[in-house]
């Protein structure tokens, strides 16, 4: 037998602890050493979407409605039994996680349960997260799955677990009567996180934080029957995210990271956080109520002088914006669709994002007294309709030049592309360096990817090239391969009588990396594409081309 095999349960428990979960599991065929540590293991996580499928194309098919119960009742089954023996045995449970997404009101409650009261008064308990949403139409019975009647109600047992240092609740779960009727006290725990969960009034969330002094990470969103949200007293809270509250009041001067958003609900959202003076970062999400200014830049950042991190996502802002700070060091727009221009004074500016559409995209952005090591990350991940000039515009105007621009473009099935004929007579020289060009392409038309590819090369000089290749097309692919291979001057004649060179004149050398490492030419790719099934449902396969330029000019 390896020595390994030998060691204590404890120190064995604390290898598998270490591993991914699926790891630790194939760990139990190696031995019956092994088999036997795997069945103490105090991790239990219990994910029913792995074996319980739920479509909604299926919610009429009685074939599928049987094979749907067939399969929830094994995964219960499985879960009891794995719960009774360790009750049985007293092994130790350090976490819990069961996830549910088939959770019906009428049968499954008491085996709930009997499984947050094993899970309770185990005195090792750490951690316990639960995810229970309804599905009771994909079983073959209706009931109102927004009916907080139909919730599950969290049992005291939970109570019972004063060691937690981690509570998780996600989806249809009340809490309400728990914290109404009972006394919360865990004076151990330090992340909070409640997401759609019925806490029914503002008082009851007062009551659970009041029972948690220590929390480090507090997640609060689209908690039912909660409007506002008051925050305060909670001395070692370091990082808070918000969403979907008509008023939210944090007065936590340790505060380091907040997040808050209103996922663009129609209501306005009340906003205070003025207390926090000790923010590094700050994200604010579709607030209608808030206008993202010059001057509410200028007053964000005196309120916060040690902030290091913005981002926007789906504000309202103003056409042009001066974002002046000394300490930013990342910063990010995304679908803040009024944006026009931007100027960004950041001496220790290390990373910006730009996230959009075509239609929405920006004249200008500009760093001014920013490092030459900035990263500009551009993504453009869902489009429909491409104008590769305003694009090509765009990245031009992108100053200084040194700036080390990442470009992302996602093209759907269907798209069009707007080709215009005088490409070569706009191309501004010398050409803009890309740092990274990644590339999603779905579109399975040659002549569209033809175009895509070509007006891609007369635009930029991309130094690195990659592709996830269960989201591109097998005739992208293709074409692209054919396009980087090109090595003779037969293959090389250019069509076009401008004098500038066609891009392939100018391409040095092309060297291929892939993740897994197993793919190092162009050959070996051409292979992998005519053996592989590609789908979505396929592994991850990276492939990186880099590309040597002979000149930028």
């Amino acid at each position: 037998m390896d020595k390994i095999s030998d060691l204590p349960k404890m120190i064995l428990h604390d290898i598998l602890s270490r591993l991914p979960y699926k790891d630790a599991a194939r760990t139990s065929v190696l031995s019956k050493a092994w088999h036997e540590t795997w069945s103490s293991f105090p991790i239990l996580v219990f994910d029913g979407s792995r074996c319980v499928r739920v479509h909604l194309k299926d919610r009429k098919d009685p074939l599928k409605i049987q094979d749907n119960r067939r399969k929830a009742n094994s995964f219960l089954k499985s879960v009891d039994r794995t719960l009774v023996r360790f009750h049985h045995h007293g092994f130790a449970i350090k976490e819990f996680n069961l996830s549910m997404m088939f959770f019906h009101p009428r049968f499954m409650p008491h085996l709930v349960d009997r499984w947050m009261k094993i899970a309770g008064e185990s005195s090792s308990i750490q951690v316990l997260k639960l995810e229970l949403e309804l599905a009771g139409c994909f079983f073959g019975c209706e009931f109102d799955s927004h009916a907080v009647d139909n919730y599950y109600y969290l049992p005291p047992d939970v109570l019972k677990a004063k060691s937690l240092t981690e509570l998780v609740l996600f989806g249809k779960i009340r809490a309400d009567k728990l914290i109404v009727n009972h006394r919360i006290r865990f004076p151990m725990l330090r992340i909070l996180s409640l997401v759609g969960v019925y806490l029914g009034h503002e008082q009851a969330l007062e009551d659970l934080i009041s029972g948690c002094p220590m929390i480090e990470e507090l997640i609060l969103e689209h908690c039912v029957g909660l409007e506002n949200v008051k925050v305060h007293d909670l001395p070692k809270l370091k990082s808070a995210k918000f969403s979907g509250f008509r008023e939210i009041h944090v007065d936590v001067p340790s505060l380091e990271n907040l997040q808050l958003g209103n996922d663009k609900l129609e209501f306005p959202c009340d906003i205070s956080i003025d207390k926090c003076r000790n923010l590094k970062g700050f994200f604010l999400g579709a607030v209608s109520s808030v206008f993202v200014s010059n001057q509410w830049l200028l007053e964000l950042f005196d309120k916060f002088p040690f902030l290091e991190r913005l981002e926007l996502s789906g504000c309202v802002t103003s056409e042009s914006l001066m974002i002046s700070s000394s300490r930013l060091k990342v910063l990010s727009f995304e679908a803040c669709v009024e944006l026009k221009e931007a100027k960004i004074d950041a001496p220790n500016l290390e990373s910006c994002k730009y996230s959009g559409q075509f239609s929405h995209m920006p004249a200008a952005i500009s760093f001014e007294n920013c490092s030459n090591q900035v990263d500009f990350d551009v993504v453009f991940a869902l489009e429909f309709r491409m104008d590769l000039k305003r694009l090509r515009a765009f990245i031009q105007n992108i100053a200084p030049r040194n700036v080390m621009v990442s470009l992302y473009l996602g093209i759907m099935k269907g798209s069009s592309i707007v080709f215009h004929e005088d490409v070569l007579e706009n191309v501004q020289v010398p050409l803009r360096r890309i740092k990274q060009l990644r590339l999603s392409v779905d579109e399975e038309t040659e002549e569209f990817c033809v175009l895509l590819i070509n007006d891609l090369f007369w635009s930029f000089r991309p130094a690195i090239i990659s592709l996830n290749l269960k989201l591109c097309s097998r005739i992208f692919l293709k074409l692209l391969l054919e396009k980087l291979r090109c090595n003779n001057e037969e293959e090389r004649r250019c069509s076009s009588s401008h004098q500038m060179k066609c891009w392939w004149h100018d391409l040095k050398d092309v060297k291929v990396r892939s993740s897994p490492k197993k793919y190092e030419n162009l050959s070996d790719c051409e292979e992998l594409l005519d053996s592989l099934p590609i789908n979505f449902f396929s592994p991850n396969l990276q492939l990186n081309f880099e590309l040597e330029w002979d000149s930028l000019q």
